[in-house]
C-alpha cells in the first residue's frame, strides 16, 4: 500500500512541476495552460500530455490532440495529425477520421494541409460511405472545393461508375 501511495506522489510531484516548467517558461498562454493542465486532469498520461504541450500549438489545436487521446486513439493515430502544420479543423477531420475505423492509407489521402477541413471532410465521408480508394481518389484534388467534392462523391454514391463521373465533370 505504501508503495502505490509514494507512486502517485511521484506521478502528482511530476505532474506539478511539469505545468510549473511549462508556466515559468513563459511559452504558454493561459489558454494553453488550461489545456494542459486539464489533459492530466482528465487521465492522460505525462507522454500524451507531452505530445501537445508545445507553443506551437494554440489551445485549440492542443483541444484536439487530447480529445483523440480521450477517444482512444493509439499514439501512433494521435501523432500523425499533431502537427502545427494543420489548423484545429484539420486536425479534427483526421481524428474522426480514425475515429470512425478508417486506415492509415485512407486518411492519408487527405492528411494534408493544402486541403481545407471541408475538402477534408468530404473525402472522408467518401470513405465513411463506403467508396472505394480508385474512386475518392478521383476527387481528391486540393482545385477542387468542397462543393465540386461532395457532387462527385453524392454521384458515386448514387450509383455511377467511375466512366460515368468522369464525363459528367470532365475529369
Amino acid at each position: 500500500m505504501k508503495r502505490l501511495i509514494a507512486r502517485k506522489i511521484t506521478s502528482y510531484d511530476e505532474t506539478a512541476q511539469f505545468i510549473q516548467q511549462c508556466k515559468d517558461s513563459g511559452k504558454f498562454d493561459n489558454s494553453q495552460m488550461n489545456q494542459i493542465q486539464w489533459g492530466f486532469e482528465d487521465g492522460l498520461t505525462m507522454e500524451q500530455v507531452k505530445v501537445y504541450a508545445k507553443p506551437e500549438f494554440d489551445y485549440t489545436q492542443m483541444w484536439e490532440i487530447c480529445e483523440g487521446f480521450e477517444n482512444s486513439l493509439i499514439m501512433e493515430q494521435v501523432k500523425f495529425y499533431a502537427d502545427s502544420k494543420f489548423d484545429w479543423e484539420q486536425m479534427r477531420q483526421i481524428r474522426w477520421g480514425f475515429e470512425n475505423g478508417l486506415t492509415m492509407e485512407q486518411v492519408k489521402l487527405y492528411a494534408d494541409p493544402k486541403f481545407d477541413y471541408e475538402q477534408m471532410g468530404e473525402i472522408r465521408w467518401g470513405f465513411k460511405n463506403g467508396l472505394t480508394i480508385k474512386q475518392v481518389k478521383l476527387y481528391v484534388n486540393p482545385k477542387f472545393d468542397w462543393n465540386k467534392m461532395q457532387e462527385i462523391r453524392i454521384g458515386f454514391e448514387n450509383g455511377m461508375t467511375i466512366e460515368e463521373v468522369k464525363e459528367e465533370y470532365d475529369l
